[in-house]
């Protein structure tokens, strides 16, 4: 159950599905030693931003799923050069699909112990045994993400003597209707390809490590379409996670109840680049001043709750829609959240919005589309262990 090594060096085409509360690409990539990570083949679906019933986005997502994978599997068979197969595809679940927690098991041997695959896996299970808040009947993912010998991380655990050992596993459940509207399309899509489920936390904490100035601690708030993520990292291992019921429809419909999105999306964009003077822009931007007093509660009752044992760290990484993160950057800097902050400072805000501000290397189009690259990014660091 719990994936503890990888390796091998080949050649190998995989697929990535990126599944969200609005919106599904499928990429496949070709991966080689010493080589960027090739884009072979690539496609997007959003849906249109309008209100719809859960069941209804669902049945929407799951007829995009299954146009974007046909459409990106016949250009990959088109290209002549394309001969291996897909061995495997990892289908990456996004908020409000999924939802993480961080689980710990520690053992204390009292003497050096030789610490073995079978220590890691026996502790990981007393941890996932332990859990009750998420329904292990609908489990996506159950990974170990941090093992620490006598009180300090080690990376390559396995052969190494201790006389303490502390394991910290991300476990994920995922919406029962969402699970099964994902196995109907991966079955018209490549119903004899192995499937790998991932969570968007465990495939963004990933990524993250790869930030030129990467901490340790930081707060992740991940702006989806339908709702927020926030997600408190400390020592590299996730601490806690809420879901905030505020996402970009919601935000558009707050700010401009009775216009179009895409003319507000527009208007936003433009803003953020300071290049809007016009009288739409000034209007919209007292929209925005109006409707920011109930975002700030509803992003302030999910830091309350993540605060709760231990006040958040000061380093904010926001990702999201490249659309609105210069406004949202700008909301989570000016916006005095200090109450809930570790050094009562405000939050110092990095967005995270172009796939060269992590280290992946990567070719091929669309090579800017970040929500691709966080998976590339995971499937990078699995494949390279297996």
């Amino acid at each position: 159950m719990f994936d503890l090594h990888l390796g091998g060096k080949r050649g190998k085409s995989i697929a990535i599905a990126d599944i969200g509360g609005g919106s599904v690409a499928f990429a496949v990539v070709s991966i080689r030693p010493n080589t960027p990570t090739e884009i072979l083949a690539a496609e997007r679906q959003t849906l249109p931003l309008e209100g719809r019933t859960k069941e209804a986005t669902i049945a929407a997502l799951e007829a995009n799923f299954t146009t974007v994978g046909e459409k990106a599997l016949r250009t990959y068979r088109a290209d002549k050069k394309n001969v291996l197969p897909i061995e495997k595809i990892y289908c990456i679940v996004r908020s409000p699909w999924s939802r993480s927690k961080s689980v710990r098991a520690a053992a204390n041997f009292n003497v050096p112990t030789l610490i073995t695959p079978q220590t890691i896996a026996g502790l990981a299970k007393e941890a996932l045994a332990d859990e009750k808040e998420l329904d292990q009947k609908q489990l996506l993912e159950a990974a170990v993400v941090r093992v620490e010998l006598n009180g300090y991380e080690t990376r390559l655990p396995e052969k190494k003597t201790a006389e303490h050992i502390t394991v910290t596993a991300l476990i994920s459940d995922w919406d029962p209707d969402m699970r099964a509207s994902v196995a109907a399309a991966l079955g018209k899509i490549a119903p004899h390809v192995t499937a790998i489920y991932s969570s968007s936390t465990r495939a963004l904490l990933s990524a993250l490590r790869e930030l030129p100035d990467h901490e340790e601690d930081h707060l992740v708030v991940e702006i989806g379409s339908e709702s927020s993520t926030l997600t408190v990292v400390r020592s590299g291992a996730m601490e806690e996670q809420r879901v905030v019921p505020e996402g970009i429809n919601s935000m558009l419909k707050r700010i401009d109840p009775s216009g179009m999105p895409e003319q507000s999306i527009s208007l936003i964009r433009m803003l953020g680049r300071d290049q809007c003077s016009s009288a739409a822009c000034e209007e919209i931007q007292n929209a925005i001043a109006k409707a920011e007093p109930d975002l700030v509660r509803s992003f302030a009752d999910g830091m309350a709750a993540c605060a709760t044992s231990h006040k958040l760290p000061v380093k904010l990484i926001l990702v999201g829609q490249s659309d609105f993160l210069p406004w949202l950057s700008k909301f989570f800097t000016r916006i005095d959240f200090t109450q809930f902050t570790a050094t009562t400072q405000p939050f110092s805000v990095e967005a995270l919005r172009e796939p060269q501000q992590l280290q992946t290397r990567m070719t091929g189009s669309p090579s800017e589309d970040i929500g691709l690259a966080i998976g590339i990014s995971l499937v990078n660091r699995e494949e390279s262990r297996r």
